[in-house]
């Protein structure tokens, strides 16, 4: 199993956000971390899924995919 970017920015998008600035300030995090999570260098921590999850609705569940 492994993180999927996609599908944050397509939820991000979906809201309106179109840039990791626009997503690191609906989410209140850092820019540097909303840029890594979008570009899929981290996976965000628990803290940032929780962000996530109210910002979006998206589940760490969503957020990841099998590799298969």
């Amino acid at each position: 199993m492994s993180y999927a970017p996609s599908r944050l920015v397509s939820a991000a998008h979906a809201a309106g956000d179109r840039t990791p600035a626009d997503i690191a300030r609906r989410l209140n995090v850092r820019y540097l971390s909303a840029y890594r999570w979008t570009t899929g260098r981290h996976a965000p921590g628990p803290e940032g899924l929780a962000a996530i999850e109210r910002a979006y609705g998206l589940t760490a569940v969503d957020l990841i995919r099998d590799a298969a």
